[in-house]
């Protein structure tokens, strides 16, 4: 009864927050796209296309960055299945992914408001700052140019299909990035901020690395039950990754799918992880999967380091504490099972794929490589 009465009489108008998204980015559509008007117009697009996942996100009763970034990238995933599917133009994967944002908000609405967290809003402030100090630092690295240049074929193609996207004409796909989920929302992004997908690439590590920074805050915070400890792992992260190899590190290529997913994608499937073993539910595993399935199609080597680590901390509990075994178990298989059902649609495609059996020195080389990684 007092749960049916808080339902009731839980405020029906949108969150003042959701609506700063827009305003955001028409404040950068009347600026020039350089300078202060490209990084409004990141931001505000990359804001916006997080919009439908925060709306889906509140309408299950899930808090934080973390469900609604995942939230974002799982319509997304709907949205391009159809564009491949019936050969349409990135802008169905556009209105898929806001209609189901549109759907949810009625039940959205009828959720209890809560507000955003002072903590939740200083990191968010602070990674602004340390996203500032990478727009001058800023450069193409590793394989930008392949990244562009999917990006470029979704915007610019009318007719989609996954084998327009081959790297090359009749090459086949890549299979570590065979569903171009990343870059399709950076695409989106692209398109919603008008812009030239050089510059997106360029410079939207800017834009991305608050959102860094608050899903390693969320994470640390909950696995931890410390927001002073969320916030030490956020510094860890950025020192580690950021200052110690000097001009950016592998910061500057936040906007690429491998950094995406280990810096983005990563700290909120962890972040949804534990808040799921600390309070179960059915709209908590289904996050879980989410994340799982979005890591998996975004960068598949970083699923396989989640399921090693996730392992390792069950049989760690099960050994030391004897707690949580249950709901770690059941998280656990909310990882394994989308990542597997992604890793059996890559293998035709890894089949096919002329380069797939390494010699013994690049096993080595890639063992080593991912090693550290762990």
């Amino acid at each position: 009864m007092a749960a049916d009465l808080r339902l009731r009489l839980a405020p029906r108008s949108l969150p003042l927050h959701w609506l700063a998204a827009p305003a955001l980015l028409g404040l950068g559509w009347l600026l020039p796209t350089t300078g202060v008007g490209l990084a409004l117009r990141l931001a505000g697009a990359t804001a916006c296309l997080l919009l439908p996942g925060a709306v889906i996100a509140r309408a299950l009763g899930l808090h934080g960055l973390a469900p609604a970034f995942v939230w974002s990238l799982a319509v997304l995933f709907a949205g391009m299945a159809l564009m491949f599917a019936f050969h349409g133009s990135l802008w169905l994967a556009f209105a898929v992914m806001f209609g189901a944002g549109a759907c949810a908000l009625p039940f959205a609405l009828r959720q209890p408001w809560s507000r955003a967290r002072l903590s939740s809003l200083g990191v968010l402030a602070l990674g602004a700052a340390a996203g500032i100090s990478l727009w001058s630092a800023a450069a193409f690295g590793g394989d930008a140019f392949f990244h562009i240049g999917r990006i470029r074929k979704l915007l610019d193609f009318g007719s989609i299909s996954l084998r327009t996207l081959d790297e090359f004409k009749d090459g086949g796909l890549h299979p570590g990035y065979a569903f171009p989920l990343w870059q399709g929302f950076m695409a989106l992004v692209t398109r919603l901020a008008g812009v030239d997908p050089d510059a997106a690439v360029l410079h939207a590590p800017t834009v991305l690395l608050p959102l860094s920074f608050l899903l390693v805050f969320e994470a640390g915070a909950i696995l931890f039950r410390s927001r002073w400890a969320g916030l030490a792992l956020v510094l860890l992260q950025f020192a580690l990754l950021g200052l110690a190899p000097g001009h950016g590190g592998s910061l500057i290529s936040l906007a690429l799918a491998a950094n995406a997913s280990r810096m983005l994608v990563f700290p909120a499937l962890l972040a949804l992880v534990f808040a799921y073993v600390r309070r179960p539910s059915w709209p908590g595993l289904a996050s879980v999967a989410a994340a799982a399935g979005a890591l998996t199609l975004i960068h598949p080597p970083h699923a396989a380091l989640v399921v090693i680590v996730l392992a390792g901390f069950l049989g760690a509990r099960a050994l030391l504490a004897r707690r949580d075994l249950v709901p770690l178990g059941a998280a656990l298989a909310g990882v394994i099972v989308p990542a597997g059902a992604v890793a059996l649609w890559l293998l035709p495609i890894v089949r096919e794929t002329v380069a797939h059996n390494p010699g013994t020195n690049e096993l080595h080389r890639a063992f080593a490589n991912y090693r550290n990684e762990l």
